[in-house]
């Protein structure tokens, strides 16, 4: 993915990381009651069969709106993400329970309409749900409580109105509705922009509680749908079972790997670009964190057509910058490709010292590239830039590369292993462990750029120069799939792949350049452990942090009373999130 400027990395910060000590774990409860709980939706798409509109982990991402509300009161006008504060005759909260979270709307009975709703600002293509239902898990304060609902579509488009036949009682109650119903309401699948509308039908004084409302395809449907693109992505109807690759070579081994297969993101390894401004290629995307998730051991980088700021469409670029670097090595990438014109899916790498001597002197690897549109889909690009010169000429670019084109199929079907290998004498692209091109080095200084430490970039970019714009003929959502990414270095015992001056033999963490000593062998370097010697006290109380047989908490003693206990316990919680937030930044 060429690109001319990039913009200033700007990461996300205040996070907590997903590795704990004993400690750690230990002290989080005291810090939850301190802290607000943000209510939101970490995934892109369920696991099954359903698209969420509200389930245990918030609003789904479709609905980028969030929770909303119109109210007669004020003409009708709505109130927005705002907990109801801008609507008299409605309210709404987020209530923890031993079960899982849930919304509570709060009516006080004036005989006023209010309506909530979920939005989402572009019209959604439900057609895979014809035949399906629209599910809702509610309960009522008041019993026989009725509910009115309706979907929308582009105004004045709309299901219309309906009073459902099953009243609400104080249990939770799961109630189905036919999505062919409501297109026989006058609802049109192919421009849905709301995922519900409800209110209570008598108006009285009550509140409701949703625990999940979702979209549900029929089996026959789901069997159906195939490739990447579309509202629910299913994993399991993907092909390119037979494309593998090993996790060891005859003459490499792993260095390291992300297999995906955890609950989120691992931002000890990955951080993310953020913004609009064209990236140097005239993009048209926002790039945002929330748009890669994980489900089923799968990175899921998801392109949408979706209002933020300026862009009308959203993706993520996220990258290895400062936390794994390689040099000569075999990476390996098991990915599942988007789809449609406009679509511009890249796996590819950029020189460690970008930030100091810029583009395209840190030089450019792309592993694999797509254009969608126009039957380029089942072809892919590998290829190199690089500055005329190196690093002391004047600009001047330059590109060399290669093509790969599928015998039959499309890139979009399933998944293939798109792997690079990087030698001091040049580079080799690979599709499923067989070659397509091969550039040789020479001594010229040109090369310089690729005789250092790179980093890994995903991103899927909408638009450009080279892809084009999207058009009517692009289907969105689209989805970038990675299975995993492993990374190989030579077994010699004098390689040093990440370029910190440690050869990998020495180096407990060989791709990290921060980072080169892992006392407990976690995977997570002494300098961002909170637990170095893993014995299950923190660093900040264990006196011997780097032996595991014996240890110290030493601030605290057998005799403290129970309030000082209670003083000390808060005081460490903030100590460790506020360490954990600057380690969360760069």
């Amino acid at each position: 993915m060429m690109t001319l400027n990039l913009m200033t990395h700007r990461p996300v910060t205040g996070l907590l990381r997903s590795k704990h000590s004993a400690a750690a774990r230990a002290i989080y409860p005291l810090m939850t009651a301190v802290f607000i709980t943000v209510f939101c939706h970490a995934g892109a798409v369920a696991s099954d069969l359903t698209l969420p509109v509200v389930d245990a982990l918030g609003v789904g991402p479709t609905w980028d709106g969030g929770v909303a509300a119109f109210d007669q009161e004020i003409d009708f006008a709505s109130c927005i993400e705002d907990a109801g504060m801008g609507c008299p005759n409605v309210s709404w909260s987020v209530v923890e329970s031993d079960d899982s979270p849930f919304l509570r709307f709060e009516y006080p009975g004036t005989g006023q309409l209010a309506g909530v709703y979920f939005k989402a600002s572009i019209p959604q293509d439900f057609r895979v749900f014809q035949g399906g239902t629209l599910e809702i898990e509610a309960r009522a304060s008041e019993p026989d409580t009725g509910l009115t609902i309706k979907v929308d579509c582009e105004w004045p488009c709309s299901s219309g109105e309906i009073r459902l036949p099953e009243p609400l009682s104080d249990d939770w109650t799961t109630i189905s509705i036919s999505v062919d119903d409501l297109t026989l309401g006058g609802l049109d699948l192919q421009a849905v922009d709301t995922g519900l509308v409800f209110w209570p039908s008598d108006l009285g004084l009550v509140s409701i509680d949703i625990k999940r409302i979702v979209w549900r395809m029929t089996p026959a449907s789901a069997a159906l749908q195939r490739g990447t693109g579309g509202p629910l992505l299913l994993v399991n109807n993907l092909s390119g079972e037979e494309n593998t690759s090993p996790i060891e070579y005859a003459d490499m081994q792993l260095l390291w790997a992300d297999e995906f297969d955890s609950n989120e993101v691992n931002l000890r390894d990955w951080n993310f670009d953020i913004g609009d401004n064209g990236w140097g290629n005239d993009e048209w995307q926002y790039y945002q964190p929330q748009n890669a998730t994980l489900q089923n051991g799968h990175l899921v980088i998801t392109a949408r057509e979706q209002r933020v700021g300026a862009s009308t469409y959203t993706s993520t670029r996220m990258k290895t910058e400062g936390e794994v670097e390689f040099t000569y090595a075999r990476v390996d990438i098991r990915a599942a490709l988007p789809e449609g014109q406009g679509i511009w899916p890249a796996l590819w790498a950029l020189g460690a010292n970008f930030r100091q001597v810029g583009w395209p002197k840190t030089g450019e690897l792309d592993i694999m590239e797509m254009i969608g549109g126009k039957g380029r889909e089942n072809t892919v690009h590998g290829t190199m830039h690089w500055n005329r010169g190196g690093l002391s000429a004047p600009y001047s670019h330059t590109y060399q590369g290669g093509a790969y084109r599928l015998d039959s199929g499309q890139f979009s079907d399933g998944f293939h292993v798109f792997s690079m290998i990087r030698t001091a004498e040049g580079v080799t692209w690979l599709v499923d462990d067989q070659p397509f091109y091969t550039y040789r080095f020479s001594d010229a200084p040109d090369y310089e750029a690729f005789q250092k430490p790179f980093f890994l970039i995903f991103n899927i970019a909408v638009g450009g120069r080279w892809p084009g714009y999207p058009d009517d003929s692009t289907r969105f959502p689209q989805r970038l799939v990675v299975d995993y990414v492993r990374i190989f270095g030579a077994k010699a015992s004098d390689e040093d792949s990440d370029g910190d001056g440690v050869e990998d033999p020495l180096d407990d963490l060989p791709l990290d350049p921060n980072d080169t000593v892992d006392t407990d062998r976690d995977g997570v370097g002494n300098a961002e452990d909170d637990d170095d010697d893993g014995d299950g006290y923190a660093d900040l109380v264990d006196a011997y942090p780097l032996d595991a047989t014996k240890w110290l908490v030493n601030q605290i003693s057998e005799e403290t009373d129970d309030a000082s206990r209670s003083r000390f316990l808060i005081t460490l919680a903030a100590v460790l999130f506020s360490k954990r937030n600057t380690q969360a930044t760069p």
